[in-house]
């Protein structure tokens, strides 16, 4: 492993350590250990696995996965019957400090758990119910944006636009890129099929033999290409539909907007004139 990467990182590493770490504890439940003993041992393979969780000593590594294999060895030795490996390990466990023996402590605090708080459900507005009431708006009215993205309509109603929006567009933007190229990926496939199909029809010839024509190595190639240019197909009219659509709710939004303008344009007219005849008295 070369010197400038981080053990932990090392996908080798991690699988070398976790098989290891999986066989000591299988291996302890089947040993002739007593049940401290097994116990203690958990805890301290559990402990000591965690202590070297960041180590990144590639010399107190090697020292740590020797220990470990020895431990492994010790382990198979005692479960085979060697009296002599069950007393090290036995030895070892008596040895060890107690903090490494102990599991370690969880959390004794208690989360205290508060009643959810039902979220506010606004309705949803239709796209297409638009435009909105007057008194709906939050200030004056603005006629929305229709753009395109790509070939796919948008109705803009103000910026920033949504990160939902933003999104979504990508989604559909990458779908269609995979189905044109899909699409191009079996166009080259029928030509290559086209010409295996053109040398059976030789070899057929050659051989006194008609060729089935449901052996063709371009029909599947051919059919699937049909079915994305359908998709494409049906992706391009529901595009064209909803830009209609949008259009629409625009050319009301202008409207709208048109006459409010206006009529806001006459209630200033008419405060004028108040205001002139108030100013102005009558002799």
């Amino acid at each position: 492993m070369p010197s400038f990467l981080i053990p932990r990182n090392v996908s080798a590493h991690r699988h070398a350590a976790i098989a290891l770490f999986r066989t000591l504890l299988r291996r302890r439940t089947v040993a002739p250990l007593s049940e401290q003993s097994r116990d203690e041992l958990q805890n301290v393979v559990r402990n000591r696995f965690k202590q070297a969780e960041y180590l990144h000593s590639y010399r107190r590594l090697k020292f740590a996965f020797e220990a470990g294999y020895e431990a492994v060895d010790r382990l198979d030795a005692a479960i085979a019957g060697d009296r002599g490996s069950v007393e090290f390990i036995e030895g070892l466990l008596a040895k060890a400090p107690a903090k490494v023996k102990e599991p370690k402590p969880r959390s004794s605090t208690v989360r205290e758990i508060r009643p959810a708080v039902p979220a506010s459900v606004q309705p949803k507005i239709n796209l297409f119910g638009r435009p909105l009431p007057l008194e709906k708006l939050s200030g004056r009215r603005h006629v929305p944006v229709l753009f395109s993205a790509g070939t796919i309509p948008v109705l803009r109603f103000g910026k920033p636009q949504p990160p939902a929006l933003s999104g979504f567009l990508k989604h559909r933007i990458r779908q269609r890129q995979q189905r044109w190229n899909r699409r191009h990926a079996l166009s080259d496939q029928i030509g290559f099929a086209e010409h295996e199909d053109r040398w059976d029809d030789i070899v057929a010839d050659q051989i006194g033999q008609r060729r089935h024509r449901e052996s063709s190595w371009s029909e599947e190639p051919k059919i699937a290409r049909r079915e994305v240019d359908a998709k494409l197909r049906d992706e391009g009219r529901k595009n064209v539909e909803l830009a209609e659509q949008m259009q629409a709710v625009v050319d009301r939004e202008q409207a709208l907007f048109a006459k409010e303008k206006e009529e806001r344009r006459q209630a200033k007219r008419i405060l004028r004139q108040q205001v002139r005849e108030v100013a102005i008295p009558s002799t």
